[in-house]
């Protein structure tokens, strides 16, 4: 059987591909090329397959990542959400463009080093966290489907980052074992709002309002917040003002106390589930609202074409418009969406 691993150069993509060999398998390795340039990512992806001794080939996605990712990055962020461009990124280039080259070069399967499993339930595949919950990156893989899951597979699901960083070593793999990169892979080592300028979004400067509507500062241009954002607002007061709502029609920002950035549940749309199929209005999850926030319970409200209400058990803050919100009943990702608008 062949597999294609998805070999970025570094550590975890290069201990998928020792597994898979080391488990007889026929391994090929596969790297994406997503911006011009980027020559370093392909050397260290071409030393690590030489040490492994496996053959390596260069896939040009320059042209469909642009499309797929990094203009939606900029217009979200000119709009004035929050945009969240890893899940998209895993669904359509990843997991479709790259895999389908894969099967081109004669691979079963494509493999990548995402810290996810896979598990079977009843006439379905089931998208579980990974065992090292720390490094856990189910969040941005709700968008599978079923036939992704049947021709993808995450050897690393079941091993903990230590784990993986001490098998590097011990094999003597050509990666930086310290490298934990949160980044942006377009934008590594740079201000995001650096690139957005690079890429064509001009700021405007508006006015900052309180939630009653009073003028009390300027702001920069909508790309340089977020909402729940504290800092950098350039206004002063006795307490500290946050950001509770961006309106690019108006090119407002509108700014309140902590308690107002509070929310009891949200509106999203764009759904994704891993079965196919839509859960049952007043089921019972958890939900994450941002990748790296910790997991709520909420209930299903209402499903209606291709939107869902969710109410949340308890209000929670730091919820942005753009944001994936992804759905979990225990280890398992149901699926989820993406958030349109924040529910009082």
């Amino acid at each position: 059987m062949t597999v294609a691993v998805a070999l970025s150069g570094g550590v975890d993509s290069a201990c998928s591909a020792l597994l898979l060999k080391n488990a007889g398998y026929d391994v090929i390795g596969l790297h994406m090329r997503l911006m011009p340039g980027l020559l370093d990512s392909w050397s260290k992806a071409q030393a690590v397959a030489s040490s492994l001794d496996v053959p390596i080939f260069l896939v040009d996605l320059t042209t469909s990542f642009q499309k797929s990712v990094i203009d939606y990055f900029v217009s979200e962020y000119g709009s004035g959400r929050t945009p969240s461009p890893c899940p998209r990124c895993n669904r359509k280039i990843k997991m479709t463009l790259l895999m389908e080259h894969a099967f081109e070069l004669g691979a079963d399967t494509l493999a990548t080093g995402h810290y996810a499993r896979i598990g079977c339930g009843v006439n379905r595949l089931r998208l579980l966290k990974g065992k090292d919950r720390s490094k856990d990156q189910s969040y941005f893989l709700f968008m599978l489907t079923q036939d992704i899951l049947s021709r993808v597979s995450f050897p690393l699901g079941e091993m903990t980052k230590v784990a993986v960083r001490n098998m590097a070593k011990d094999h003597n793999l050509p990666v930086n074992l310290s490298e934990e990169s949160q980044e942006l892979c377009f934008a590594p080592n740079r201000i995001y709002t650096d690139f957005l300028l690079e890429h064509g979004l001009e700021p405007k400067a508006g006015p900052i309002v309180d939630i009653n509507g009073h003028t009390v500062g300027t702001h920069r241009g909508i790309m340089f917040y977020t909402v729940g954002q504290r800092h950098g607002l350039g206004v002063c007061g006795p307490d500290p003002s946050y950001v509770i709502r961006i309106d690019p029609t108006e090119n407002t920002l509108v700014i309140g106390k902590k308690i107002s950035t509070f929310v009891s549940g949200i509106i999203i749309n764009q759904l994704s589930f891993i079965s196919g199929n839509y859960p049952k209005e007043r089921s019972e999850f958890s939900i994450k609202v941002r990748s790296t926030s910790k997991e709520v319970p909420c209930v299903v409200e209402k499903i209606q074409d291709d939107s869902m209400s969710v109410r949340f058990n308890t209000p929670i803050s730091g919820v942005a418009p753009g944001q994936a919100a992804v759905l979990y009943d225990g280890d398992e990702v149901i699926g989820g969406g993406w958030i349109q608008q924040s529910l009082q």
